[in-house]
């Protein structure tokens, strides 16, 4: 969903509006969703999980039990933590506190805890991509998008560029207008 020309929130491609995408697809208006056979599937955990369950031997949600349960961890540390607690102290500081003099501390608290957290990692899980790898490339856009130096997080940046050489990821980030990591 964006803001619309009257204001309002559309479809990106301009399919519907919010009131039809409501009815149709989301009864909140949230995203991310996906319908499959008359069913809607929201949240990225659920929605990557399915997704990684048509390639099973991909084996995108870890190569053991124990792996797998890592991957859950992580999708749901991104989904609810980094996106909602990291990502909300930087954007949203009123969430945390309403003393305006704190909010350059906390957004400074979001900012560490959102990239510090992903140091030193080649995989975030096991010895192969997972679907954590996959999931943390918007958050490095969204990082250089919020002015943190991520020249300071090499690993991170060849987890992103790994991904970003696919020729499938240089398609979807292309068709949303998104430069590759540098």
């Amino acid at each position: 969903m964006e803001v619309g020309p009257s204001g309002s929130y559309v479809t990106a491609d301009g399919s519907m509006s919010i009131a039809e995408y409501r009815e149709k697809i989301h009864h909140d208006g949230f995203v991310p969703a996906l319908k499959v056979d008359n069913e809607v599937i929201t949240e990225n955990p659920a929605i990557l999980s399915f997704i990684a369950s048509l390639c099973p031997e991909k084996k995108l949600t870890g190569k053991t039990p124990i792996e797998n349960a890592h991957v859950i961890k992580w999708l749901t540390w991104i989904s609810g933590t980094l996106h909602g607690y990291g990502y909300g102290m930087l954007t949203r500081p009123a969430w945390i506190s309403k003393e305006q003099e704190l909010y350059p501390k906390i957004k400074d608290m979001g900012r560490a805890y959102v990239l510090d957290s992903l140091q030193g990692r080649k995989f975030p899980i096991g010895d192969a991509e997972s679907l954590v790898d996959y999931y943390l490339v918007p958050f490095w856009h969204f990082g250089a998008t919020f002015g943190f130096d991520m020249s300071l997080y090499p690993e991170y940046l060849k987890l992103v560029r790994r991904i970003e050489s696919k020729e499938a990821a240089k398609l979807v980030l292309a068709e949303e207008g998104v430069e590759l990591a540098a």
